[in-house]
C-alpha cells in the first residue's frame, strides 16, 4: 500500500513539474542562468565564451576582463538608476569607448568577429523584444 502511494505521489510531482514547466516556457517566463549572477561572474563566463571564440591570448584575456567586469558593474548600477534615459546614454557612450579599447587590444580579423557576435546578439535582441507581453 505504501509503495502505491509513494509510485503515485511520485507520478503526480513529476507530472506538475513538467506541466509548470511548459507553462512557464510557453509564457516566455522561463529564468536565464545568468540572471542571478553577479558582475564578475558574468565577466568571467563572457570572457570564457570570448576566449573560445575569438583565440584570446592570455594578454589579452588580462586586458579584457577587467573592461567586462566593469562593464557588468555599469549594467547592474543601470537598473536602479532613477533616470533611466540618461543611464542608457551613459551606457552607449561607455560601450563605444569600451569598442575603441577592444579594437586596439584585438587583431584585425579578431575584431571583426567581434563585431560579427555582437550584431548577432542585436538581432537576437531585437527578435526578443518582439515576443514580449
Amino acid at each position: 500500500m505504501k509503495k502505491k502511494l509513494v509510485v503515485a505521489l511520485s507520478i503526480l510531482m513529476a507530472s506538475f513539474a513538467v506541466s509548470t514547466h511548459s507553462i512557464q516556457a510557453q509564457d516566455g517566463r522561463r529564468e536565464r542562468p545568468e540572471q542571478n549572477l553577479s558582475a564578475a561572474q558574468r565577466a568571467d563566463n563572457q570572457i570564457q565564451r570570448m576566449t573560445k571564440a575569438l583565440s584570446l591570448t592570455p594578454d589579452q584575456v588580462n586586458q579584457i576582463k577587467p573592461m567586462l567586469l566593469e562593464l557588468n558593474q555599469k549594467r547592474e548600477a543601470m537598473r536602479d538608476a532613477p533616470d533611466k534615459r540618461a543611464a542608457m546614454k551613459d551606457m552607449r557612450d561607455f560601450v563605444t569607448a569600451q569598442d575603441e579599447k577592444m579594437k586596439s587590444i584585438l587583431s584585425a580579423d579578431q575584431y571583426t568577429k567581434y563585431e560579427d557576435i555582437k550584431e548577432d546578439a542585436k538581432d537576437r535582441m531585437k527578435g526578443r523584444k518582439g515576443r514580449r507581453d
